[in-house]
């Protein structure tokens, strides 16, 4: 199950943030500083980040241009399946708010109603998912 998606700008900005889950919580701010510390920290080492694996969960990660999408799932979830997910999502957010995404400094209102489109996207169940079939 996917609990929480976070789109985030490269410097670090979260754009959108949509839970799935009573289970967790987690704040914006803390994880986009987290997840964007963690994107440097690989690029200077000329790696990309794919996955970090905890305990119980695993965030995925995906990134288009100046986008990263991040996906809090279970650890059994398929990553190859929820990084598809997040690409669909991901070109539907850039493909729909292409001009707001280009502003500075970007304004996160104009983002209102996508949560209901990641909903359609990446929260319908994993196990019975055959669109990328």
């Amino acid at each position: 199950m996917i609990h929480e998606i976070f789109i985030i700008e490269e410097g670090g900005k979260c754009l959108l943030h949509c839970s799935n889950s009573e289970k967790i919580r987690i704040e914006e701010d803390l994880f986009s500083s987290f997840t964007t510390a963690i994107r440097i920290f690989a690029n200077e080492l000329d790696e990309t980040v794919h996955t970090v694996e905890l305990k119980e969960y695993k965030l995925i990660f995906f990134a288009l241009d100046e986008l990263m999408l991040i996906a809090v799932s279970d650890k059994a979830d398929s990553k190859l399946n929820i990084q598809r997910k997040l690409a669909l999502a991901a070109n539907e957010f850039k493909r729909q708010f292409k001009d707001i995404i280009c502003t500075d400094p970007v304004n996160i209102a104009g983002f209102n109603g996508f949560d209901k489109k990641i909903a359609t996207i990446l929260f319908n169940s994993l196990e019975n998912d055959t669109s990328f079939s």
